[in-house]
């Protein structure tokens, strides 16, 4: 993450900069390493464990949750803040969020391995794990197909190739026919409300557009260099969009911005909102494709709607 963008975000109010930080986890544009375990830190003393016993500490719920996909949820002795999936997960001890570090209770639980998101982990902290001769691994992701290489690195780390690669091919089998379905339809025209005060939105470069591209649908606001922005309802007026999503989470309840005194946004002259699970869509985890198919249906709802009511409907 770029301090312009730090900046930016901790002028924020707190819960929105937590929420659009944990985007953020998945997908800086800013970022310039695209690979996974790029900046892999060997300690002095190497571990003749086998790969299957080694103790991680996890510093992002996604990992935590495709470990635990991976049957290897045991060996995770400790993670970061909102691992709250599968339910085993929230027994977890906690060592820090994406604001600081506990280090000397990581250093005290002796880790074999550390994995950690590069653009979402404090790089001072991690700096310091790595002078103190700790082993880190680090990933970064930017498309829904890093969700599969995550998997076949963790199968790897943890001595479940098998099960990884079994897992990524039916991942990348069901993205394909996701894409296949709607990529291709009539693009209908939305407003992806990310939070509703201070209102804001998702740029092309942020990890919710490619599923609005998978899905078939077309970002009403124009490009802009920051992946979250915030917007005026001016800005949507002007827009016009035909469809308005509001994702909301099981687990962290926000409100939503107030569009029925838009009496003239085609959205609300028809009613339609779509509201899918954020904590599907948000996280980058095997459950994600599951939030993007609901999108996707939600999308297609709405486009056969208009075919119904205006026949040249959709943008």
């Amino acid at each position: 993450m770029t301090s312009t963008v730090a900046a930016h975000l901790f002028r924020l109010p707190v819960l929105l900069r937590a929420f659009i930080l944990t985007l953020l986890l998945i997908a800086n544009p800013t970022t310039a390493n695209t690979t996974i375990a790029a900046n892999s830190t060997t300690a002095p003393s190497v571990t003749t464990k086998p790969a299957s016993q080694l103790r991680l500490i996890v510093l992002a719920p996604d990992l935590v949750e495709l470990l635990y996909s991976l049957g290897a949820g045991k060996q995770i002795i400790a993670a970061s803040e909102h691992a709250d999936y599968p339910e085993a997960a929230r027994a977890l001890p906690r060592v820090g969020n994406y604001a600081g570090l506990s280090l000397e209770k990581i250093i005290s639980l002796q880790p074999d391995l550390v994995l950690y998101w590069q653009s979402g982990t404090p790089a001072a902290d991690i700096e310091r794990l790595q002078q103190l001769g700790l082993k880190l691994e680090s990933f970064e992701s930017k498309t829904l197909d890093d969700i599969a290489l995550h998997l076949l690195r963790l199968g790897e780390l943890t001595g479940r190739q098998q099960q990884a690669a079994q897992l990524a091919a039916e991942f990348r089998a069901e993205l394909q026919a996701l894409t296949a379905k709607y990529s291709q339809q009539r693009p209908l025209s939305v407003f992806y409300e990310i939070w509703d005060n201070p209102l804001s939105s998702i740029g092309p470069s942020a990890w919710p557009a490619q599923h609005l591209a998978i899905c078939g649908a077309h970002n009403v606001l124009p490009a802009g260099p920051n992946p979250y922005p915030q917007v005026s309802a001016e800005q949507v007026l002007k827009a016009n969009p035909w469809l308005i999503i509001q994702p909301v989470s099981n687990n962290e309840p926000r409100t939503l911005f107030n569009w029925q005194a838009f009496s003239s946004l085609k959205a609300v002259e028809y009613q339609q909102f779509a509201r899918p699970n954020s904590d599907l869509l948000h996280r980058a985890s095997l459950r994600t494709l599951g939030g993007v198919r609901e999108l996707c249906q939600l999308i297609e709802k709405s486009r056969q709607f208009y075919a119904q009511v205006l026949p040249k409907s959709g943008r």
